[in-house]
This record gives C-alpha cells, structure tokens and sequence, in this order.
C-alpha cells in the first residue's frame, strides 16, 4: 500500500539520512512476519536459541569488491554472493532453519543480480521469518569515529532500501553491532528513535565482561539520553562469545571442529560426546545469564559459503540435543533470531538492570585499549567528514532541483556518494584499521561519489543562478585544504559561489589562493566593495606533499550573512593597491574580543584573553612512543591500528632547536606562524569579530628512521582545577562526563593510566572547574582525546606506528604518500569561557566547522555589472531562518513530489538557560514557491510512520533522573508547529506542491 496523502499539516522534522527514491508504507503482509512468527520456548527448559548468521565487513583485508566476488583468496577465503546464494538455497526446502543478515551494501547488490524466481523465493522466506534482516544498515558502522550524521544516514539508507524491497516484513526490529570496537550512548540513543526493540554487541572491556558475568547482569536497559528518557531507551544484549561460536563447533568449511558424526556402525561416532560437550557449553553460558533463555551466535566472518555444512550439523545438534529431554535433560535447542530471542525475554516479564553512560573505551585484555583507532588514518577520516558535509549539500541541492522539474538522475548519481558515504561508516573504514590497499579503494570509491555531487552541485547553479536563457560558464571545485585553485590563481577576475547548507545565516571567512604580486578587490553581491587582505600562505603549507601551486599568498575576505540553504557569488576583481606582506615584530595577535600572547623565548601561546579575563595557558604540540612488541602476551602487546600503547609514562617534546615564530597583521586577521621542526607546524589564527582561537595544524611525515613509531599529540595546559574530570562528546551530539582512572560500572584496574583514559572525540572536548571557568577544543574530524592531568587537555592528531597490534589487520599503521610519511593538515578551535557561554558557542561552532559552506569558482571576463545582469549573485531555497537551537538535518528526495526532512534540537538539558528550553518550528511557507499539502511523521530511519510504531516495553530498575515519558507532545491546534525537546530528533514525509 504506497503512502497516502495524509494530515493536513502536520509537525515536520528533518533527517539525517540517506533515502533513495522511498517512502515508509505499511506491509500488505505485516499479519504474516515479525514476532508472530517466532519458534514457542518450552517452560522449565533452557531455551538455546541457535542463531545462524555471518559477519560480512564492508572491506577490511579485502575491498568491498573483493569480498563481494571472492576474489584474492590468498588473503581470505570470502566471497559474498555465494554466501547469500549458498544460504536461500538451504532455507527454501527446510521451514525450521533460520537465517539472519545484516549488511545492506552487500545484499543490494545481490538481490540487483537475481531473477525473478529467486526474487520470489526471497520474499517468501522474509515474509514467514527464515531469512530475517538484522541491523540492516548499509553497513555496520563504528560507534567511535562516525558522526551521527552518517549514522542515520547510513542507516537510513539501508532500511529504507529494505522497506522499499519487502515492506514491514523487512524492517529490523533489533540492532546487531557484533563487532565495533566499543559502544556509543549516542547510538543507542539513535537506534531507540529508530524503533528498534533491541541492541546486541559483542565487544565489552574484559573487567566489565568479568563483572556482569559474574552478577547475570548481560542484560540491561540502556538510557540512550538525559533529555529524551524512555523515547531514547534500549534493551541491550551483551553476546557471551563476541559473534562466534562455542569453542568445536564451527561447522563452516574453512573451520576444523569435528562434524557431528551420527552413524552407530562408524568407528568414529560421536554423537553422544558432541552433544554432551555443546551442552555443557549451554549450561556454562547459562550461568552468566538472568533467565533461562540464552542465545548462541553460530556463524562468524564470512561463513556459510557452503550453508549445507553448517545446518546439517545444527540439524543434528539439534535433533539429538532435544531427544535427551526424554531422559531428563532441561535443554531446548531450536533455530532462532535475535529478536525472538528479545521477545522471548519481553515475555518473561522480568525487571532488568539499567546502564546510563556509554561503553567506551573497550579493552580486550590489560594491555590491549582500543583507543589508538579513534584517530589511525587522520586524512581518510577527515576525507569522511568532509564527504559528510557535501553530501548533505547535495541531497538539499538535489530536492531543490527536483522541485523545480529537473531529473536529477540524468545529471548526476546521488547513490553513488549515499553507497561511499554509507560504506566509510564500517567499523574497519573509518575507524582506520582496514589493510592499506583497502584504504586506497575507500578514498577511490568516496572520490567517485564526490564527482557525481559536483555534477549534482554544477546543475544547481545552472539551473539557480541562470537569469533567461544564458549558458553559465564552467563551474571549478579546488583542493582549498592545500592552498590550491587554479581559477584563482591564474585569473584576475572570477567569481565565488558559496553555498550554505545550514538552515539559519552563517559568516564564513573564505581564503583562497592567489598570484602574488597582485591588487585584488572584492564586490559582495549587490555590487558593495567588501574588505579584504591577502596574507602570506605559511612555508609549511606551500610544501605539502602533492601540492601543485605557484601561489605564495591567499586572498582573505568575509562572506557575511549567508542565507539558509542558499548562496551567494562574490565578485573578484583586480584592486589598486596591494597589502604588504611584511611580518610584525610582535608576540601578540588580537581582535575586539580575544588576544593571544606569544611566549618571547618558547614561542609557545603563554596566555589567551577573552572579554578582559586572561587564562595563563600553554599551548604544544607533544608526541608518545609507541610500543613495540611481538605481540606474544599481553605485557608484550604492539601500539598499532586498532590499540593505543604509549612506551612512556607522558608525552616528549617534539625535537626542535626553538619554535620558530612569524607574526602578520591585517584588517581582518592576525596569525602567528610556529615552526616546531620540519614535520611539525602551526598557524595560529584570530579573525575580526569572531571569539575563539584557530589553530590549523601540519604534522608530518612522522620520522620512524629511529626504528619508534610515534603518536602526536595537541595539549593544552591551564591553571583550571578540573578534579580529575573531563567532558567528550558522543558521534558529535551529547556530551559525557569522564573522570580519570575511573569507571562508574565495574571495579577498574589501572594498568595502561594513558591509553585507558582515551576517549573519543567527534565535535568537542572540554574541561572546567567547580566556578564555570572552561577550556573547549573543536576538531574537525574524529580523534582521541584526554585529561590526564588537572587543568589538561589533549587530541591526537596523527599516528605512525612500525608494528602490529596483532588484532587482524596484518599491517603496521606507517601510511605514506608521494614517497614519505603521510603530512596531515587539520584545524582544531579552542574556546575560553564560562560554561554558559561555551556551551553556546561550542554548539554553534561544531554544526559551522562541520556544515562549511560549499565554495566553487568560475572564471570571468565580464565586469561585474554585466555578470549580475546575466547571473543571480544570490538565492535561497529558504524563506526564512530556523530559530538558533535548530538544525535541519535532512532536506532530501524521495518521489512523487515526496522529502524526507529532520529537524533536531542541538542542545542538550541544562547546556543553555534560553537555548536549551523547547523549541518550536513553524514550518508553514518555509519554502519559497512551495506549499506543504500532506506531511506525516515517521520515525528517526524514515523507514516507519511513528502511528505504526510498537516498541516492546520493558520493566527496569532505574538509577538515573532522566525523563522517563517517551511520549511525543505537540499541540494539533498549532499545526504546522514543530516542537522539539532537547536532543530530539524529528522525522517528517511531506508533500511540496508549487502555489
């Protein structure tokens, strides 16, 4: 049944995601699928519910193609399609068996390949339950490194592929995040607003493990959010052997357990020994466990090529198991999956455990904590982020173009960046832990993606800019990260489009790289002559590997009062008079707001003053050695992709003879340029009006020629009287509070006091005293971060590592690029304040340093009187700003005149007296030109009407003051008025139609 034009104005809200041409509708078979069709438990039993599943990493040793095909078997035997094709011939002949799957990527592009026959048979196993999708995301995503941005997006894409392919008998009702390295409240928090029943997980620190094991608490409610209470809460399942099977009983074709050999007559029957050992295998899980129910994961990496293995021994296993019930055995083995496992513990009506706070940081053993991956391959994670920002640009720019009649799929392939994007969420690709030829294929497939955006963007200013019937020059896009633009650098005269994809007006300083030697001049888009200046582009970034440039300084001019989801061009013309490039003889930058003081003799920062009030305050770069070792125990365990193992009690200073500094001054910014060596720099930076400090980093390559891997760090030490406790942010939303040396759950035994103490950060890191004083620094890409000393705060920014951790990736982390070490550039704010107005400006500045504005260039011999008699130099596909506690998350096309929209609420509770309250978005005439007909609210995947949603209710011993009423509140008299609680996320199918 295709979704029906329904309530006239209804709450709207934005997403996140990344939803092809779909829509959430019901299931004509909704009555046949889902819980009902779950196998009956056996009272007075121990129910062992045999899940038959296989883990397919989206690319880790081998790229997604390889793994797909099952190609270079000599690095692992596994190929995807005829593990799918192995496994629905196995089920259709066999009603009992049952099968779960996670990783859309994948089976798209199985299912793609199909007939219509095997199609069919496929809708019939989803249909009755045997073939179950789980998760079904595009792929499994980290929970450390990936913005929730991305998360949903990625999400999204999957089920709402799912609900398009095999309506309400495809929706996953359970979350299935077996492998990440450590788990995020934010995601928990995300998969309850997304409906989902239940999370289950395989990796927990070995001390928390030990700890729940022992008091049967592997069970719980998590409380996913302070602000959202039981709407953000979730049943969540802690696997007892990570994802694999009981130790003897892989039956796949690559494993060596014996098979279950049942005829009498051979001398190797072993029916009676296999069985007794699997049970006693049962009961010993049984034992950590609150109910007699237990769930038993049997499958692993890429198993079941050859499914008849597999299910014939668990054929047997079952059969013989069951028959001992006749003789007094309380075990009941049948085929199952994990949301009739979860519903099977709903119906035992028991008061679960709670858990507020998170799972991070994740240590496999006393020396192993996986905190080294929250920033291995810097420059892939920040390619990520940045292939994040541009496709939300180029969702928002596809639906305006689509609203205005344009066939986007002519123009360019928006599922080309949604399957990149969706692909770089696995937890072996932004993590940075994949194999570096896999590496190499993630940038290629995500460098595809980033051309058809372009091809998208080009048609949007075509068809935008355009005034009657003129052809509009060739729009350029340039390495601007590098100080590189040839349209800039080889022409006098051109334009700036700036796009904003925000929903309110942004500022943004924009620089770009021109030809020395020359005056230039910058007209605002009615023509007004705007300041500008150029300044010296550092030595450091004139030499960075690749670079291809003669420019040797960057025009810098500010782009005021963007408009929301729009743009603006901006002149550039050849000036009279040219800014002196000479450096200033001074240890201080400054503007109305904030200065900066250079230590004379270190030339480190030696103190920051904002509004008058001076905080003394170092500022350095540092590095840690990093552990080699063979890997052999745990005491001799290697700091490489995955673990973070520092040789050192604290970080070293980097070698230098003196940080070099050069100070320069202009109208609208002064920076300071720090040498520390030549593989590490810094460019100070404040501009006019604006209150926090930039610091934009260049580090590498790494030098290992001493045989030590190294890991860099950015510190800031301070005066503030933090008590042991700092604050990081969860995928870039909420905020936790940690403590040093501490865990709130378990009883903690320190033995690696710096790895241990990691965090990771995704937008922010604060620390603060008991009076409000606090120190904020923003990244621009995930990276770890720490406390480990009062009135400190640090990010890793880059790491070379000569050894492997030994954690299956089989290569050290020692990237290299155009022969060397791998040269990182990056940008971190740091923010000095109060809480108060930190929070708020923490806030603002994470959503603009993430959603920059998309700049691209066109050269022109036209003067600017006849370029804007030819061409807009403004527009907007907003008719007016959201309120500043608001952030449209999603503006993206579905069909039939059909967007996907999100709006969140960006603050949490207790962060803003004013901007945390409610918010209220009145959605009525918000486009220009457009009128809402219909709008129905779904939930957070876009996949699900919120009327249709049923979560499953739990009873649970809560330990926290989080609002427990889950219950959306919204007046219909205020129709078409959004409202939005703190950190809530709202979801909206609407129908634009033109007035």
């Amino acid at each position: 049944m295709m979704l029906n034009s329904v309530v006239n104005w209804i709450c709207f809200v934005l997403v996140v995601g990344v939803i092809s041409s779909s829509s959430a509708r019901p299931s004509l078979r909704a009555d046949a699928c889902g819980y009902q069709t779950c196998p009956a438990e056996k009272e007075g039993f121990i129910n062992v519910h045999l899940v038959a599943h296989t883990h397919d990493d989206a690319g880790w040793l081998k790229t997604v193609d390889q793994y797909y095909y099952g190609a270079r078997s000599q690095i692992q035997e596994a190929g995807v399609q005829y593990i799918i094709d192995s496994v629905v011939d196995e089920l259709k002949d066999h009603p009992d068996r049952r099968f779960i799957y996670v990783e859309m990527a994948f089976f798209t592009r199985w299912w793609q390949e199909q007939t219509e026959t095997t199609k069919a048979l496929v809708r019939t196993l989803v249909n009755e339950g045997r073939l179950e999708f789980i998760n079904g995301g595009w792929c499994m995503n980290d929970e450390a490194t990936a913005h929730y941005v991305d998360i949903i997006d990625q999400m999204s894409f999957g089920l709402i592929t799912l609900n398009d392919t095999f309506g309400e008998c495809g929706r996953p009702r359970i979350s299935w995040q077996i492998d990440p390295f450590g788990h995020s409240r934010e995601q928990a928090s995300l998969f309850a607003q997304m409906g989902y029943d239940g999370l289950f997980f395989g990796r927990l620190d070995h001390e928390d493990k030990k700890e729940r094991m022992a008091k049967k608490t592997m069970e719980m409610v998590w409380s996913g959010s302070d602000s959202l209470g039981a709407q953000a809460s979730l049943f969540t399942a802690v696997n007892y052997n990570l994802y694999q099977p009981p130790p003897g009983f892989c039956f796949d074709i690559y494993c060596n357990d014996e098979p279950i050999i049942d005829d009498p007559r051979s001398k190797d029957y072993n029916v009676e020994k296999r069985v007794t050992d699997f049970l006693n295998y049962c009961q010993e899980q049984a034992n950590a466990y609150a109910t007699d129910s237990i769930l038993l994961t049997m499958g692993s990496d890429f198993h079941y090529q050859d499914a008849n293995v597999w299910f014939k021994n668990m054929d047997k296993l079952i059969k013989y198991a069951n028959e001992r019930q006749a003789t007094g055995s309380r075990f009941n083995l049948f085929y199952s999956t994990p949301s009739c496992y979860t519903k099977a513990l709903n119906d035992h009506a028991k008061t679960w455990p709670s858990k507020t706070g998170d799972f991070f940081p994740y240590g496999s053993d006393a020396h192993a904590y996986w905190t080294g991956y929250f920033t291995s391959r810097p420059a892939s994670k920040y390619m990520i982020r940045q292939g994040s920002n541009l496709m939300q640009s180029c969702k928002q720019m596809d639906a305006a173009l689509v609203r205005q009649g344009v066939a986007t799929n002519q123009v360019g392939e928006l599922f080309t960046m949604k399957d990149a994007m969706g692909i770089m969420q696995h937890h072996d690709a932004v993590t940075g832990t994949e194999k570096q030829h896999v590496a190499e294929d993630y940038a290629l497939l995500l460098h595809k993606g980033v051309v058809e955006c372009q091809k998208i963007q080009t048609a949007y200013y075509e068809k935008e800019l355009v005034i009657g019937n003129q052809v509009l020059p060739k729009v350029s896009y340039c390495q601007l990260n590098v100080s590189q633009c040839d349209p800039t650098e080889k022409n006098n005269r051109f334009v700036v489009n700036i796009y904003n994809s925000m929903a309110r007006s942004v500022d943004k300083y924009v620089r770009v790289p021109v030809a020395s030697g020359t005056a230039f001049q910058v007209l605002d888009p009615q023509g007004n002559v705007v300041a500008s200046q150029t300044v010296p582009i550092a030595e450091y970034v004139k030499s960075l590997p690749g670079r291809v440039s003669s420019a040797t300084v960057e025009l810098v001019f500010l782009a005021s009062q963007l408009p929301p989801l729009g743009s603006k061009s901006y002149y550039i013309q050849p000036g009279t008079s040219k800014d002196e490039h000479e450096p200033q003889n001074k240890f201080a930058i400054s503007n109305e707001k904030v200065s900066v003081e250079i230590d004379d003799v270190s030339g480190l920062i030696k103190s920051v003053t904002v509004d008058g009030k001076t905080t003394e305050l170092k500022q350095e770069f540092l590095w840690y050695p990093s552990k080699s070792g063979d890997n052999s125990a745990a005491d001799k365990r290697a700091s490489g992709a995955y673990i973070f193992r520092p040789d050192s009690d604290d970080a070293f200073a980097i070698p230098s003879s003196g940080v070099k500094t050069t100070t320069y001054s202009g109208e609208l910014v002064e920076e300071v340029h720090q040498i520390y060596n030549p593989w590490v720099a810094q460019t100070i930076r404040l501009y006019k009006g604006q209150e926090h400090v930039e610091l934009d980093w260049v580090v590498g390559p790494i030098p290992v020629e001493d045989g030590t891997g190294k890991e860099i760090i950015n510190r800031v030490t301070t005066s503030i009287a933090s008590n042991g406790m700092f604050y990081t942010d969860a995928n870039g939303r909420q905020t936790l509070e940690r403590r040093f040396n501490i865990r709130d759950s378990y009883p903690y035994t320190v033995t690696e006091p710096i790895a241990a103490n990691y965090y990771p950060v995704n937008s922010h890191a604060y620390i603060k005293d008991a009076v409000g004083n606090q120190v904020t620094m923003l990244v621009d890409r995930p990276q770890g971060g720490s406390s480990l000393h009062n009135g400190q705060l640090e990010l890793m920014v880059h790491r070379r590592c000569l050894y492997d951790d030994a954690f299956g990736v089989g290569e050290a982390l020692n990237e290299t690029a155009y022969g060397d070490g791998l040269v990182v550039r990056g940008t971190h704010f740091l923010i000095l304040g109060d809480k108060t107005n930190s929070m708020k400006m923490a806030r603002s500045l994470s959503h603009e340093l993430y959603k920059q504005p998309q700049i691209s260039f066109i050269p022109t011999s036209l003067s600017f009187n006849d370029w804007s008699a030819l061409y807009k130099t403004q527009q907007q596909s907003l008719s007016r700003t959201l309120p500043a506690n608001v952030n449209l998350l999603t503006l993206e096309t579905l069909n039939q005149g059909k967007y996907l929209m999100r709006l969140e609420h960006i603050y949490d509770v207790g962060e803003d007296s004013i901007l945390s309250q409610p918010a209220t978005v009145s959605i009525e005439g918000l486009f220009p030109g457009f009128t809402v007909t219909s709008s129905e609210e779904t939930m957070l995947g876009g996949n699900q009407f919120k009327k249709d949603s049923n979560r499953l209710v739990w009873n649970f011993a809560s330990t926290s003051n989080t609002n427990e009423d889950g219950q959306q509140i919204w007046d219909e008299r205020a129709i078409p008025a959004v409202q939005l609680k703190p950190m809530e996320i709202r979801t909206f199918i609407i129908t634009l139609v033109p007035i």
